[in-house]
């Protein structure tokens, strides 16, 4: 971003338009201009670029301009303090001797003194005292760009500092919306899915302006949005600004699509990362406790009649899976968006809200039949877990009475379990367990395998004569068994290991 001061913009008709920099137009000679002004600038001060830059502002440049296009070139250079003595603590021994002083011979008579202190002629003083000042600073490497970088990337930054003064950000796009999505939410920005039509999905964001607190924060998020969104090929932005005071605040329509033809920079985004560190704890917490449920990070959307809820997480085991939102961003129109997603969904969807006890919103969500954990700092385990291990029980008594009604008919010598299991909507657990209970007659369990006593008769003779775990699991796999630990388990033979490579396994009889 630009400070707001450099911010070139025209308001006609309730609609403020940007003026932005065209690599065809004579603001090319302009970059090319400065850019060879840093480049011949090597060794000189800060203060010396911005007079020469000053003297380019004359020639009839708008300094607005030329200011914003010098700001992105500062961040390409590298200024340090050229001084042998420490700059501050020249100072502070300067004036603890009593300069200034009008007397000119005493003056001198004490910068004499602090020159021998050290080591320094009492010339130099005065010009090392100050080396630490930005525009004393020298100029010692620059990473020279291409006059067309450079407006592209002054471009990119005008409208960062535009949207920073953003109530609302509309933004649409053709295609998957999804980096656009994972972004806005890692971002932490407040978002709703308005509409999403054949292939164009609308995604609506709360702007700075529009909140009480954290301004500057938000602000920057939203302004690494943009880089994201340029990465679409079809896009268009639709925004209101608020320009002026409280006293005098005025709201402007603010518009920009991909084919308005604006040069931007081509950019590859690197992942932002998570929401915040209270979601990056959480994760990193839960999966070191390795339990059986897997976390999915961000598990898709979920559409419902008050629009799209992406949930932060998603805890995955067998066929089911229970979403986690943590409540973050919010105004209380936003809170109310949320709320009325997660009245909308469906009762046999499972979700847990982690709501900071600050937000003093808890009770709100439960009053919506939500399962509420609070937090303080980071989003507890206990409950999670305590819920998760609900969540499987409940679902494996449904999966068990379901399969009471269902006959289980093998239609092969070797039946994966695993397979029928997700065939008919259950956990292979459960149905593992049923099985155990009443195995089809002619037929034998082991591991998640049902194997007819034909196929058994085969193995068993295999396994009289061979013993070499290479050629057991090679024979075992051509029948259709890949995993063969818990059948040779099944069957009384077990695994003697005399190395650690697989070659020194054999197969011996329990």
């Amino acid at each position: 971003m630009l400070p707001s001061e450099l911010l070139v913009a025209q308001v006609k008709g309730g609609k403020i338009h940007l003026r932005y920099l065209s690599p065809d137009g004579p603001e090319r000679a302009l970059a090319a201009r400065l850019i060879s002004l840093y480049s011949k600038s090597l060794g000189k001060k800060k203060s010396e670029i911005s007079g020469a830059a000053k003297e380019i502002e004359s020639d009839g440049n708008d300094f607005r301009v030329v200011r914003g296009l010098c700001a992105l070139l500062d961040r390409l250079s590298v200024f340090e303090v050229r001084s042998p003595v420490e700059p501050q603590a020249l100072r502070e021994i300067v004036f603890e001797q009593g300069v200034p002083v009008p007397d000119e011979g005493k003056r001198q008579e004490v910068l004499g003194k602090v020159a021998a202190r050290f080591g320094v002629n009492r010339e130099e003083i005065l010009q090392y005292m100050w080396a630490d000042l930005p525009d004393e600073r020298i100029l010692v490497s620059f990473s020279e760009p291409s006059p067309d970088t450079l407006l592209a990337s002054y471009n990119l930054s005008l409208t960062q500092t535009l949207l920073f003064r953003a109530t609302f950000l509309e933004v649409s796009v053709k295609g998957n919306p999804r980096k656009i999505i994972s972004a806005v939410k890692r971002l932490g920005l407040m978002y709703s899915i308005r509409a999403v039509k054949g292939d164009s999905t609308s995604i609506a964001i709360e702007g700075p302006a529009s909140m009480i607190k954290l301004t500057e924060r938000y602000g920057t998020s939203l302004a690494k949005l943009l880089p994201r969104i340029l990465e679409s090929k079809h896009w268009e932005i639709r925004s209101q600004i608020s320009r002026g005071t409280f006293g005098r605040k005025r709201f402007l329509d603010f518009c920009l699509t991909s084919s308005d033809g604006v040069a931007f920079p081509e950019v590859r985004c690197q992942d932002v990362g998570y929401d915040s560190s209270v979601e990056e704890s959480f994760a990193r917490r839960f999966r070191v406790l390795e339990t059986r449920w897997k976390l999915l990070r961000e598990p898709g959307l979920i559409e419902t009649p008050a629009g799209i809820l992406i949930p932060d997480f998603a805890f995955e085991m067998g066929g089911v899976r229970v979403y986690l939102e943590v409540v973050g961003f919010w105004t209380p129109e936003y809170l109310e968006k949320k709320i009325s997603k997660l009245t909308s969904l469906p009762p046999s969807l499972r979700l847990i809200v982690a709501v900071n006890r600050s937000l003093a919103s808890s009770d709100r969500f439960r009053r919506v039949g939500a399962n509420v954990v609070e937090f303080d700092h980071e989003v507890p385990l206990r409950p999670i877990l305590e819920f998760l291990e609900a969540a499987e029980k409940s679902v494996l008594q449904e999966e068990a009475k379901k399969l009471q009604s269902i006959k289980i008919e093998p239609t092969s010598d070797v039946v994966d379990l695993a397979e029928t299991a997700a065939g008919l909507g259950v956990s292979c657990e459960i149905l593992a367990e049923r099985l155990a209970e009443s195995t089809p007659k002619g037929y034998l369990q082991a591991g998640k395998y049902l194997i007819s006593e034909r196929v058994v008769s085969e193995l068993r003779g295999i396994l009289s004569t061979e013993r070499d775990l290479n050629t057991v699991e090679g024979k075992f796999r051509a029948l259709g068994i890949a995993d063969v630990f818990p059948v040779l388990a099944r069957l009384g033979y077990s695994v003697r290991w005399t190395g650690l490579l697989p070659r020194s396994a054999e197969v011996v009889k329990r």
